[in-house]
Parts: C-alpha cells; structure tokens; sequence
C-alpha cells in the first residue's frame, strides 16, 4: 500500500511541478505572439493528443517531463512567429516564465502552510542567557538582528542557515542588530557546551496574522531560493561532492518516508510532504535559472550575451552547445541516480 501511495504521490508532485513550470513558458509564449507546436504533459509515445488552432496539446506515456515546443526555438524557421525571430526581451520572458510560475507555487504553498501555523520564530532576541557568548560580547534583550557575516537576516531561517554554514575556525560570528532605532555590531565567538557551539541566546516567538504569514512566505521563498544558489555554488567551488546531491530516485525515496508518516500522524504528515513540494518546486525554479547549457538560465545567458554584442549568435551554433549540456545533464542524472540506488540499498 505504501509502494502504491508513494507512486501516486510522486507521479501527482511531479506531474504537477512540470505542468506548472511549462505552463509559464506557454502562457507567455502565447501572449507575444510565439508560434506553440505542441504543449505535452509527460514523455514518450503520445496516449492522447487534440489540436486547438496552431498548438497540439498532449499527454505521453511517461508521466516524468513535459514540454512546451515553440517554432524556431532550436533552428531556423520562416514563421512569423518562431522564437528565434522575436526580439530578446520577448524572449527572455518566455525563458524566465517557466521558472517564476515554479517559485510562485512555491510561495503560495508556503502561504497556506503559514496560515496553518500558530506562531513563528522571528530574529528577534528574547533572552541573553547569563554568561553566555552573547552577553559576553554585549547584546541584550529586543536586539532585533539584522544581519549576520554580512548578510541579510529577514526570518529565522537565515539565522540558522548562517550560523550553520559559518566557516571561521572559532565560529565566530558578526552580527549587526537594532534596538529602538539604535544599530549595533558585534563579533561573538561561542562558547563550547557538550562538543557543540553555544551562542548563548533566544529568539522570539510571534503570534501568526495575516500579515505574519505572508510576509513569512515571501521570505522564506527567497530563503528556499538562496540556499538552492548556495548548494550550487559550494558543489562548483568543491565544498560539497555529487554525493550529496539527490536525484529522482532519492526524491521518490523522501516522498515515499513522507507518505508514510502522513499515513500515520494524519495532518502533521501531509503537511511534510506539502513541504517537500515546495522545495522541489522552488528547486526546478531557481535551478532552471542557472547558467546551465540546456537549462533555461543557459539559453537566457545566449540572450544576454546578443544584447552585448548587439547581434544574435547563430540558432545552430547555440542548438550544438545545448545539446552538449543537455547530454551532460543526462550523464550526470544517470550517475546520481545510480548513486541513490547504492544510498538506498545501504
């Protein structure tokens, strides 16, 4: 039973996170004027198809991809209305489409999640514990944070995150707060309690309104967000191997644990699950962002690249390096998916 409701959930996430994503780039392929061959939901041989003027709309056979093909989109084409012939913010719109509609799921889903949600913890400072590394260093209570190492601190989610991935080797950190208007900098070096660091602090918690939960959403959106530009960085720099990277089949696997706890604790378990569509659908954003060749962010660095030099770069030449990257991408896909197989097989 669980292998079934695993199988449905995944096909239903999925599913529904490539229907959004390619749905950005038709809507706005549609309202400038860019000719749709054929809208599919799915891979494969087609099980249903119907066209509806111009555009063939389709569900195939693998319920795993999806696309939205547009004239001209990878060759030349004589069509009015092939992307290759409309201008580069026309295009650029339709790249960027895709990805947005993904975040924005995400924001909305996080909306509902914080709706739900009694309080939150928020960056403000509720207790300097005595002789703790923050009263040490001079902060009290009320200190609203602002910011830590330099970066920005909207929700406790950035706190955490920084103070997670602080690289100094006394993990000391910068911290600049505010208090009744007054702006504060210090550097706090923790104290160790038990092997770990303590910063000797609380935060507040905040009841939940309106207002709280929106505001939550959006930050935490762009928190979600930041951390997949994060992940990705620290992959390229060396600071994290293709190990640590999951692919579908170690996704299925965290759907699969996700069903079952929603199986047995009702709501609180849904609620897990709605959680890991969020991050995989703000994932595909932002990944799709990437200056990746075959991905999104790969071809609107072309677009970026013809208006520097003010005259596009041959559809062909462009078509070669995507297909370069887009079996790069496969080869990599296919070694992590051999990877999650040896995870989850111990």
């Amino acid at each position: 039973m669980n292998a079934l409701l695993t199988t449905i959930a995944a096909i239903l996430i999925f599913a529904v996170l490539i229907f959004v994503h390619e749905f950005g780039h038709f809507i706005v392929a549609k309202l400038t004027k860019v000719k749709v061959n054929e809208f599919a939901l799915g891979m494969g041989p087609r099980l249903f198809s119907k066209q509806f003027g111009e555009t063939v709309y389709s569900i195939r056979l693998f319920p795993i991809g999806g696309f939205c093909a547009m004239e001209g989109e990878d060759g030349e084409s004589a069509s009015d209305g092939a992307f290759s012939k409309k201008k580069p913010l026309v295009r650029l719109l339709v790249l960027v489409a895709g990805a947005f509609m993904n975040i924005l799921l995400g924001f909305v889903l996080l909306c509902f999640v914080s709706f739900q949600q009694e309080a939150f913890v928020v960056p403000v400072i509720e207790e300097v514990v005595a002789g703790g590394a923050a009263e040490t260093a001079g902060m009290r209570e009320n200190d609203e944070i602002l910011s830590v190492n330099g970066r920005r601190v909207h929700i406790n989610e950035d706190f955490m995150w920084e103070l997670s991935n602080n690289q100094n080797e006394d993990q000391r950190i910068d911290i600049k707060v505010k208090n009744n208007g007054e702006v504060r900098s210090f550097s706090v070096i923790p104290k160790k309690e038990d092997g770990k660091s303590s910063y000797g602090l609380l935060l507040k918690t905040e009841e939940n309104s309106v207002g709280a939960s929106l505001k939550n959403a959006f930050y935490r959106t762009g928190f979600y967000s930041r951390v997949v530009v994060d992940s990705f960085v620290n992959l390229v720099r060396g600071k994290l191997s293709v190990s640590d990277v999951s692919g579908p089949v170690g996704i299925v696997s965290e759907i699969g644990s996700a069903v079952e706890e929603a199986r047995e604790t009702g709501w609180e378990g849904f609620v897990s699950l709605l959680y890991l569509a969020i991050l995989l659908t703000i994932n595909l954003g932002v990944f799709n962002l990437l200056p990746v060749p075959a991905l999104d962010g790969g071809r609107i660095l072309f677009v970026f690249i013809e208006l520097i030099r003010r005259k596009p770069i041959p559809v062909e030449k462009e078509a070669i390096v995507h297909f370069i990257g887009f079996a790069l991408l496969i080869l990599l896909s296919i070694l992590i998916a051999f990877q999650d197989v040896f995870k989850l097989f111990g």
